[in-house]
Parts: C-alpha cells; sequence; structure tokens
C-alpha cells in the first residue's frame, strides 16, 4: 500500500491509469493457489520483475500490466513515481502493438467463474463487516518523509449469529454487557495489530492479556437501539525474529518484543427489525512498540502512539477485501 500512496499522488500517473483497468489482490494466495485466477496470474508474473526469483525473496509483489488474455506488457516495484510512469507508457505502447487476436482469451472467463475459491466468499452480508485503519497518532519527532503520513487499512468480519451477542440479551436504557471472550480477543488478535507502515502477523490467544469491550445502551426508538462501546486491550508477545526488514539481514535474529495496547470508545446502532448495525464508530488509541518483519519499524522500536478507527463497510460487492488473517478466525 505505501508504495500506491507514493505514486498514484502523481498528476501524470493519474492521468496514465485512466487508460488501464486497475486490479488489486492479495499476492501470496495468487502465487501458491492453483484457481484459474492464480494461474493466470503466474502466467504472466513470471516474466516479471521478479520472475524465477527464490532469493533472497520469493515473493510476486509488485505492479503488473497484462492483457486481458495473460500476455505480460511491463512490471515494476517501486515508490518512485517516474519508474512507473516509464513502465505504463512501455506497456500501452506493446498494447497497442498487440494483435487483436492475442488480446483477448479464447472462452468467456465469467463461466468458469464457480471454479475460484476466495475468502471474499465468506463477507458476511447480513452480520457486521468493518473497515480497520491504522495510523500513528502525533508524536514530537517524526521521519520526514513517507513515514509521518503513512496509514493502512483491513477489515473485520462478525457473522450474524454473533453481531447479536455484542448487544445485552436484555434491551433496555442502561443495559450492559461484556462482547464475548471470543469476539473481543479476535479484534485484539487480529485488528489491533501494528501495519501502519508495512505487513504484520497478529497474535495468539495467549498473547493477548487484555480485552475487555463492553456494550451500554444509550436509547431505544422504535426498533433502533443507539449503544456506546467502551474497553481496553492489550497484547505483547516476544521472541527471536528477524530484526531487519525486506531484503537486508533477512539471517539476523535476536530477542525481541512487540505489542499494542489501547483503550477503546465508539457508537452504533443497531435495528431490531433488520438484525443488523445501522452505524458503528469504534476508535482505539494507545501505544505500540517493537517490529516484526516487514512492518518498517527498524529504529521505531520503542513506545509510540498509535490509533485505530473502525467503521461500517461501504458493502461495495467489487471491493470486498476479507481480514488480513481471516484464516486464523476458524470459519
Amino acid at each position: 500500500m505505501r508504495g500506491r500512496q507514493v505514486c498514484w499522488s502523481d498528476p501524470k500517473l493519474r492521468a496514465l491509469a485512466k487508460q488501464f483497468i486497475p486490479a488489486a489482490d492479495e499476492v501470496w494466495r495468487l502465487q501458491h493457489r492453483k484457481d484459474l485466477d492464480c494461474l493466470f496470474f503466474q502466467g504472466f508474473s513470471e516474466e516479471g520483475h521478479y520472475g524465477g526469483r527464490s532469493q533472497p525473496s520469493s515473493t510476486r509483489q509488485g505492479i503488473y500490466c497484462c492483457s486481458p488474455s495473460g500476455r505480460f506488457l511491463g512490471s515494476v516495484n517501486t515508490t518512485d513515481p517516474r519508474r512507473m510512469e516509464r513502465m505504463l507508457r512501455d506497456a500501452l505502447a506493446k498494447w497497442k502493438a498487440l494483435p487483436a487476436k492475442d488480446r483477448l482469451l479464447d472462452y468467456d472467463p465469467a463461466a468458469r467463474r464457480d471454479r475460484i475459491q476466495r475468502r471474499a466468499a465468506l463477507y458476511p452480508k447480513d452480520g457486521l463487516a468493518l473497515r480497520v485503519y491504522s495510523r500513528d497518532m502525533p508524536r514530537p519527532k517524526v521521519p520526514a518523509d513517507w513515514r509521518a503520513t503513512a496509514w493502512n487499512v483491513d477489515s473485520f468480519w462478525v457473522r450474524k449469529s454473533e453481531a447479536r451477542t455484542l448487544l445485552p440479551a436484555r434491551l433496555g436504557k442502561g443495559q450492559a454487557t461484556a462482547w464475548p471472550a471470543a469476539l473481543a480477543q479476535r479484534l485484539v488478535r487480529h485488528g489491533f495489530v501494528d501495519n501502519v507502515r508495512g505487513q504484520t502477523n497478529g497474535y495468539r490467544a495467549a498473547e493477548v492479556q487484555i480485552a475487555r469491550i463492553e456494550t451500554t445502551v444509550l436509547s431505544i426508538r422504535g426498533d433502533l437501539v443507539a449503544v456506546r462501546f467502551d474497553g481496553t486491550s492489550r497484547a505483547t508477545t516476544t521472541g527471536t525474529w528477524p530484526k531487519k526488514g525486506r531484503y537486508a539481514g533477512m539471517a539476523e535474529h535476536g530477542p525481541n518484543s512487540r505489542g499494542v495496547q489501547t483503550r477503546m470508545v465508539g457508537t452504533a446502532t443497531f435495528d431490531r427489525a433488520s438484525g443488523r448495525f445501522t452505524a458503528f464508530e469504534l476508535v482505539a488509541v494507545g501505544t505500540r512498540w517493537g517490529q516484526t518483519r516487514y512492518n518498517f519499524r527498524q529504529g521505531d522500536l520503542d513506545e509510540s502512539p498509535i490509533g485505530f478507527a473502525l467503521i461500517l463497510d461501504p458493502e461495495d460487492p467489487g471491493n470486498r477485501v476479507a481480514p488480513a488473517e481471516i484464516g486464523a478466525y476458524g470459519w
């Protein structure tokens, strides 16, 4: 995401991008699965900037241009707007030179869509789908580069059968209840993670020291129930993992500690008629420390302020991104 932020703010790139159909996906699945869309990606990505490469990294992360038929047109992995511009211009020239017969597949891919299994199919249409935004909060010393304004986004999903358990069994003004331990822990383990600058993994259940969230009914008007959220969280772990990110010092291991602790407040509205939340806002502010392999916290290991904001997903069928760690949900 970091590279996209840097590059796509450039006006020349934004103009060029209008001549392409953009799509984004999680690269690990595309590299390893045998679904049709994965095989499609594997076909052209091996001609790109990481083609055939297994060391120092086997990733195929980057920006690729290809025809609908899967013909490779260009690729790059950069945050430099000019390098990106050159790649797009070269790819566009190759597309224009491509014979019409080579531009499209010889079959309709929509007819084979049922052969593709994606985690997005687990989207809780009748439950609670939230966007989780993370960012560093203001502090005295801020790096004078992209890190000063970095932010990230993930998802947090709750099934319909679980969503109702976030409210008191008896709905009356002043009634309160604690979130079920499993749901509170799910949010702390997989939602409140230090992914502000890059990719990171969550926490195991045993690494969560505090996961308390309470719901209090503020008012009831017809079928609409207004509630308030209050809570605290803390998750931390120690161990040995690479101290440096990306490709430098991958073999360098040593004792490490990382964690996140927060204080939460929020409000929501639950519609008893539909059994769904029609509004939901939860803010968590606290501190983070330590680093993981790819979250770009080198030299920034001490405690510093971090914030999270959870809001309702806009329910755009074309933009349903599963939580990064949905594999740990047990769904």
